[in-house]
C-alpha cells in the first residue's frame, strides 16, 4: 500500500480526501440525523433480548407490501453494534455508516478496477456525497446496507465469469443471501447473476476440469445460501407456509403488485427518473429526463461506438466485459423497478446504487479522453453532478433529534409517573410505540401494556401538535384504558404528552 501510495500521490490523495468526506457526512451529529421511529424501535427491542436473553431470531421484519417477512441476518448484523454500544441504538447507525463508507470505497476500487482511475474516483466522490446514501447510511434499517451486498454479489459474478474464479462463487451466494434478507428487491439480482453464470458454465464447457470445478463451487454456493435462507424455511414450517403463501398472493394479484408482462408496462420513464432524481439529482426533478437521456446517449456511443461491436463479442467476453456487466445490472434494475406498479421509494434500488455511480464515472471519464470539448463538457455535467447533491444534503438542514427527543420523553413520563405504574399509548400518523417502549424497557419503568394491566394512570404521546383530542381516542391502547380524562399536559418541542386518570365516581 505504501508502494502504491508512493507511485500514486495524486490518486490517494483525492481518495483519501473522498474517503473522509463520505465518513464525515456519514457520521457527523449521527445521533442527531440518525432516524429513530417504530421500525428501529422494533429492530433494537429483537436485538436486545437476542443480547441480553439469548432469544434466538427466526424472522425478520415485515415488509409493508405483501405481508412477507425477510430473513433474520440484519438483526444479527446489529447485535455487535449494538453490544458494543451498550444497547444505544446508535451503535448499530454507526455500522451502517461505516458499511456505506466501505461501499463507497469499492465503488472506487471497482471503477478504477473495471475501468480506470478517474472513473472510480469520481464514481466514489458521487457516491460519497450522495443525499440519499447518506441518509440511509447514517439510520440503522435493514434496506440500507443493501449496496454494499449487491456490489459484492456482482462483482463476484464478475471475477467467475471474466477470470474463472470459481471460488468466488460462495462469496456470490452469501452475498446475495444478505441482499435477499435486506430487501426482496434483490429478487432482480437473479437476471444478472443467472445470465453471467450461464455464461461462465458455456465458456468452460469444452474443459472437463474447470466444468469439474465450476459445478462443485456452484453447489457449494447454492448450500450456503440455502442455510442462510433456512430459517424463512423453519418459519414457513412452522406457520403453514405463511411466507410461501405470501408470495404467491403477491406475483398473483397482478392488479395491484406487479405486470408480468414487461412490454405492457407504462412505468419505465417514472422508474429511470426515480433513480436519476434520487441517485444524481439530490432528489430534484426538473433535470431528471435531460440527466437520463444523456447517460443513456453516451452509454451507446462508449459501448457501440467502437468497430466490431456486436451481441456475439458480448457472448464471448470479449467486448468491454465490465461495461456488459454494468450495462445488464441497470437494464435488469430498471426492468425490475418498472414492472412493480407500486410507489417506488429511494430504498427499493438499493441494489443499483453502485452500478449508477460506477456507469456514470466511467462516462464522464469517457468523455475526457474525446478531445477539448468533450473534457469542457465533461468538467460540466461533473460540477452539475456535483452541484445538487451539496445543495441538498442533509447536513445543511436541522437534524431530527428523534433519538433524543424519544428518550426524552420517556425520562419525564417516568418521573411524572412518580414510580407508580403506568400504562402508555401513541397517537401518531405515521409511527407507532416501539421507540419508546425499548427507552421504558430499558430504564425498568413501570409501564403496562393495557392489555396485562390496566393502571390507575394513562400517558399519552402526541406527535400530530394541538390537534390531538386524546380523551376517547379510537387507538387501542387509549380505548382499554376506558374513560378518562386528562389531568396534565406538557409540551416538548412537537409533542404533546398528556396524562389521563379515570374520573372519580
Amino acid at each position: 500500500m505504501i508502494d502504491w501510495i508512493k507511485k500514486n500521490k495524486i490518486e490517494a490523495f483525492i481518495l483519501v480526501l473522498i474517503i473522509l468526506a463520505a465518513l464525515f457526512l456519514r457520521l457527523y451529529r449521527i445521533d442527531e440525523y440518525m432516524t429513530f421511529l417504530g421500525d428501529e424501535g422494533r429492530d433494537v427491542r429483537i436485538v436486545r433480548d437476542l443480547i441480553t436473553k439469548g432469544n434466538l431470531v427466526f424472522i425478520g421484519p415485515q415488509t409493508s407490501i405483501g405481508n412477507m417477512y425477510l430473513g433474520p441476518l440484519y438483526y444479527y448484523m446489529m447485535a455487535p453494534a449494538l453490544l458494543l454500544s451498550n444497547l444505544n441504538p446508535v451503535g448499530p447507525a454507526i455500522m451502517n455508516a461505516l458499511l456505506g463508507t466501505l461501499t463507497v470505497f469499492l465503488t472506487y476500487y471497482l471503477g478504477k478496477k473495471w475501468f480506470s482511475p478517474a472513473a472510480g474516483l469520481i464514481g466514489a466522490l458521487l457516491f460519497a456525497l450522495s443525499p440519499v446514501a447518506i441518509i440511509y447510511s447514517h439510520s440503522s434499517w435493514n434496506p440500507n446496507p443493501m449496496p454494499f451486498f449487491a456490489l459484492l454479489s456482482v462483482w463476484g459474478i464478475y471475477e467467475v465469469w471474466q477470470k474463472h474464479s470459481f471460488r468466488c462463487l460462495p462469496w456470490v451466494g452469501v452475498s446475495f443471501a444478505f441482499a435477499l434478507q435486506m430487501h426482496y428487491l434483490g429478487l432482480i439480482l437473479i437476471p444478472t447473476l443467472g445470465i453471467f453464470w450461464l455464461l461462465t458454465l458455456l465458456n468452460v464447457k469444452k474443459d472437463p476440469k474447470m466444468v469439474r470445478a465450476f459445478w462443485v463451487k456452484t453447489i457449494w454456493a447454492f448450500v450456503i445460501f440455502l442455510l442462510l435462507m433456512s430459517p424463512l424455511v423453519l418459519f414457513d414450517l412452522k406457520h403453514q407456509g405463511q411466507n410461501l403463501n405470501a408470495f404467491k398472493t403477491f406475483f398473483a394479484d397482478r392488479q395491484t403488485t406487479i405486470n408480468v408482462n414487461p412490454a405492457r408496462s407504462d412505468r419505465y420513464l417514472p422508474a429511470i427518473q426515480s433513480v436519476t432524481s434520487e441517485l444524481l439529482l439530490g432528489r430534484q426533478m426538473t433535470y431528471s429526463t435531460l440527466t437520463a437521456f444523456i447517460i443513456a446517449l453516451v452509454s451507446i456511443w462508449a459501448y457501440l461506438g467502437k468497430p466490431k461491436a456486436r451481441i456475439v463479442d458480448f457472448l464471448k467476453s470479449k467486448k468491454d466485459p465490465a461495461l456488459s456487466v454494468v450495462f445488464t445490472w441497470i437494464f435488469f434494475g430498471i426492468l425490475g423497478l418498472g414492472v412493480y406498479k407500486q410507489h417506488i421509494y429511494a430504498h427499493y434500488f438499493g441494489f443499483l446504487f453502485p452500478a449508477v455511480y460506477i456507469l456514470v464515472g466511467y462516462l464522464i471519464s469517457f468523455l475526457w479522453k474525446k478531445g477539448i470539448i468533450f473534457k469542457i463538457l465533461s468538467a460540466i455535467y461533473l460540477i452539475f453532478l456535483i452541484y445538487f447533491p451539496l445543495l441538498n444534503s442533509p447536513l445543511r438542514f436541522e437534524p431530527n433529534r428523534q433519538l433524543s427527543r424519544t428518550e426524552a420523553a420517556v425520562d419525564l413520563i417516568i418521573k411524572e409517573s412518580t414510580g407508580e405504574p403506568f400504562n402508555f399509548a401513541l397517537i401518531a400518523k405515521q409511527n407507532y410505540d416501539e421507540s419508546y417502549r425499548y427507552f421504558f424497557e430499558n430504564k425498568k419503568s413501570k409501564m403496562f401494556r393495557g392489555e396485562d394491566l390496566v393502571t390507575e394512570q394513562l400517558f399519552i404521546i402526541c406527535e400530530d401538535g394541538d390537534t390531538c383530542a386524546p380523551e376517547g381516542h379510537s387507538q387501542y391502547q387509549i380505548a382499554i384504558f376506558g374513560i378518562a380524562k386528562i389531568d396534565r399536559e406538557w409540551k416538548l418541542d412537537h409533542l404533546r404528552i398528556y396524562r389521563l386518570i379515570h374520573p372519580k365516581q
